[in-house]
């Protein structure tokens, strides 16, 4: 499965003049693989950006959450010449986990669909160029006991795979809760299932 997604390596402004127009970029990283807590950044986002430019008739935007989900809106402008360019920004850097929102001033001469498309997508690039390209990781949780006399050999896996010890536990056996990249569970779960006495849980998976 997909685990690594590129996201911005922190918020981002820009600005495109065309004719007078000015077209306000900003872009925003949203919370990672978390839909509700995407949604919400989004809504708060977009408030503070109206707010701040309360006397522009048009905040266009476009965001991306996984592949699967996303939205683009024109707020007002022709349809397709707004949202759907900026739109075009998070997939020409397969950015996930996004929002590009696009505030215009008019500047008195009107620019036509291809004006607006050029200004719109121009103002995103700006406003991610400004951010910044990283990459983030889907992590999985997994929880695994053992008996004390197998600790070296556990440790040694989770150092080999790189995993992140969340929490520790010690009675008669040993429990940790370990962070792993989500493409890596089965692969890992299979090795260190093979050492008699360990055992393995996935919270996720269905039981």
């Amino acid at each position: 499965m997909r685990d690594a997604f590129p996201t911005l390596n922190g918020p981002g402004t820009g600005l495109f003049k065309a004719k007078g127009s000015k077209f306000h970029g900003y872009a925003f990283p949203l919370p990672f693989a978390d839909g509700s807590a995407a949604e919400a950044a989004v809504n708060h986002h977009l408030e503070a950006v109206r707010a701040d430019h309360h006397a522009a008739r048009h905040v266009c935007y476009a965001w991306q959450f996984d592949p699967d989900r996303h939205r683009a809106a024109d707020d007002g402008e022709p349809g397709g010449s707004a949202g759907a360019p900026i739109h075009g920004v998070l997939r020409s850097h397969d950015l996930h986990w996004t929002l590009i929102a696009v505030v215009r001033y008019f500047g008195g001469v009107k620019l036509g669909v291809g004006g607006l498309i050029e200004a719109y997508r121009s103002a995103g690039q700006a406003a991610v160029s400004d951010a910044g390209i990283g990459e983030s990781l889907l992590m999985a949780p997994l929880t695994i006991t053992y008996g004390p006399d197998l600790t070296r050999h556990v440790m040694q896996a989770i150092q080999e795979e790189g995993a992140h010890i969340t929490a520790e536990r010690y009675t008669d056996r040993c429990l940790l809760d370990i962070s792993i990249r989500a493409g890596r569970v089965t692969e890992f779960t299979a090795g260190l299932g093979r050492i008699h006495g360990v055992a393995i849980k996935d919270p996720h998976a269905p039981t």
